[in-house]
């Protein structure tokens, strides 16, 4: 589905050349002649881009973009101000009041279109990135293996699941938790780092699950190597008596009080060198039946797409 353009100008014939800029790259266009009309478009139109002049009649640019600003549902809307005017003055005023970029008139299409393409692949970007753990989320994710399944490059998926993470948050509650999601995230990038290939993938689905899209022919040593980074620092999240016991007493699902053991990891490795994936539902489908099987391990583990436990 195309991108939504709102171009606000109260210039006619700027709207026109705007709006056929925007049609040829393939945006869906829609237009507004002065702020009031432009506010109420970006209610009902509901936009994922605005092109904003800052100087009109009955409303200027700035005050749009300083009520844009101030509603919550769209804080994250992008704003490009459009203006004839060349001062430091009023790009420094319409930067602080929230914009995402400055366009003057006259302008070049190909510098326009970059600009709007640059400013809707950062925010899609931040929009998916965990706040907790930086990493790319769902969409990333989903769009990496599927551009990959296009090209028919072979790959390997990793996916990483923490077993017993629940009964640790219930216990020791979500700050200590999350540094444990931190950690995960932070051990998982440098192995990545030091033994995969630059093009390597990290992603984090939510939760206790990550997932690595590597093309290495060593995926098992990736595997490896965190399981034991991973089982070498996270008994430092646990207090010291529940460290010598090896296990932590907390409630199950039907709040039964039950000892759990300390946290460990398990992975499902799928390599489309073995057998063809035709889109990302399926590799997701076969990486969570993997999961069952690898959880079945009281250790930390990796399952390879065989069912065999390799370790």
């Amino acid at each position: 589905m195309a991108f939504k353009i709102l171009i606000i100008d109260d210039e006619q014939l700027l709207r026109e050349m705007l709006g056929d800029i925007f049609k040829i790259a393939g945006y869906d266009v829609i237009t507004a002649e002065n702020g009031k009309q432009g506010l109420d478009k970006i209610y009902s139109e509901t936009p994922d881009f605005v092109v904003l002049d800052a100087s009109m009649p009955i409303m200027d640019g700035f005050e749009v973009l300083k009520k844009i600003r101030e509603d919550p549902k769209f804080m994250n809307l992008p704003v490009m101000m459009f203006t004839a005017l060349s001062g430091e003055s009023e790009q420094i005023k319409g930067l602080s009041l929230g914009a995402d970029d400055y366009i003057t008139k006259p302008f070049k299409a190909p510098v326009l279109l970059t600009k709007v393409k640059n400013i809707l692949d950062r925010k899609k970007k931040s929009l998916d990135v965990n706040p907790l753990t930086s990493l790319p989320g769902n969409i990333a994710i989903k769009e990496n293996v599927e551009r990959k399944i296009a090209k028919k490059e072979d790959f390997t998926l990793l996916y990483i699941d923490l077993s017993n993470f629940k009964s640790f948050n219930d216990k020791y509650g979500f700050e200590r938790g999350d540094d444990v999601i931190k950690f995960t995230a932070d051990t998982l990038q440098n192995v990545v780092k030091n033994f995969g290939v630059p093009a390597d993938f990290v992603g984090h689905i939510g939760g206790d699950d990550f997932l690595v899209i590597t093309r290495t022919k060593n995926s098992i040593f990736l595997a490896e190597s965190f399981i034991k980074l991973f089982d070498n620092g996270v008994e430092k999240f646990y207090d010291e008596e529940d460290r010598k016991n090896g296990y932590i007493v907390s409630k199950d699902r039907e709040g039964v009080l039950k000892k759990f053991p300390i946290m460990t990891v398990s992975i499902s490795i799928i390599t489309t060198a073995m057998a063809k994936i035709s889109d990302f539902a399926e590799i997701s489908k076969r990486a969570a039946e993997l999961k069952k099987v690898a959880k079945k391990n009281s250790k930390s583990s990796y399952v390879f797409e065989k069912r065999k436990f390799l370790r």
